[in-house]
């Protein structure tokens, strides 16, 4: 157990245990409402999920949250329990050193009124980390928008695609988030939502869905360009494949005309007639260029991309 900076009897207590705490659990869950099956779902669970309990008698909102995730590996994740009600919160296997601003949290909690407003402080301080994350992602972000520009390759759309994958997943972990402050309103009502702490941790979480959604849109929108530009580019290397096919179609039907070895072939005997086929190869396949320049059909494909340009 966690020995942090309150007095025993002060309203909003946090209980802090470890997974290896098993003996102080149990016998916490034995003295508060719904505890063994609060238990029983610590120990059968490590997934995100949400239960609240609203009676005449007791409010009480409790579950488990994954609030890390690595967007690389699937089974790599963090996860804590939690039960929250005004007089105390207390939390399962939550690593509380990893938290930036563990002291000023603990200060706030120090004047706050109950467990439901210290719990919403420290969901406001876990949806920090993000906050420090998507900081970080802005920057990686306008890194890639600039390299692509000079060099546009297939390593640059695999950076893309994990910087999506790590999008998605923060949004992934957002999500219960937001429905956790959701469902403490829900269960607390006026209690709550009158005060700084709930409303703070509410718009902390609005602000970093906002962010992930509006990041997202724009690696979608990049990802729309990286698919346009390739689509292009393979359409161009079509268009000259077909159009250098075109060319030389006059040199590989005369050659493939002359190199037949019929007897009678009168063309073979002329004085001039090695000469007169190099002449008409090059002119018809002159005439040929010029006719598919004059179509509009060659395009920009015999132009050199410009050192800046994407296509």
């Amino acid at each position: 157990m966690l020995a942090l900076n309150y007095p025993h009897n002060k309203n909003g207590v946090w209980l802090e245990f470890g997974f290896g705490d098993e003996k102080e659990i149990e016998k916490i869950a034995k003295n508060i409402p719904e505890g063994e099956d609060w238990l029983k779902e610590i120990t059968e669970s490590n997934e995100n999920n949400l239960k609240i309990a609203i009676t005449p008698d007791y409010l009480h909102v409790r579950g488990s949250l994954i609030y890390h995730q690595n967007s690389q590996k699937e089974d790599e994740y963090k996860v804590f329990h939690f039960y929250t009600c005004k007089g105390f919160f207390i939390t399962v296997g939550l690593e509380v050193g990893e938290l930036k601003q563990k002291n000023q949290m603990l200060h706030r909690m120090q004047l706050s009124r109950n467990g439901v407003e210290n719990f919403c402080i420290l969901l406001s301080e876990i949806t920090n980390h993000f906050l420090i994350r998507i900081d970080d992602f802005e920057v990686k972000l306008k890194n890639i928008v600039g390299k692509l520009q000079k060099n546009n390759n297939k390593n640059k759309l695999n950076q893309i695609f994990r910087y999506r994958q790590e999008l998605i997943t923060s949004k992934s972990l957002l999500i219960p988030m937001e429905e956790l402050i959701n469902a403490i309103e829900e269960t607390f009502l006026n209690q709550v939502t009158k005060t700084s702490e709930f409303n703070r941790a509410r718009l902390r979480i609005k602000r970093v869905m906002t962010l992930v959604k509006h990041y997202q849109e724009e690696m979608e929108t990049l990802l729309h360009l990286e698919e346009a530009i390739f689509s292009y580019r393979g359409n161009e290397i079509m268009k000259a494949l077909t159009v250098i096919t075109t060319i030389f179609t006059p040199v590989m039907a005369l050659g493939a005309l002359w190199g037949m070895n019929f007897k009678h072939m009168p063309e073979l005997e002329w004085k001039f007639g090695y000469l007169g086929s190099l002449i008409l190869i090059f002119v018809s396949t002159i005439a040929i260029y010029f006719y598919l320049r004059f179509r509009g059909w060659t395009g920009g494909i015999l132009k050199g991309r410009k050192k800046k340009s994407l296509f």
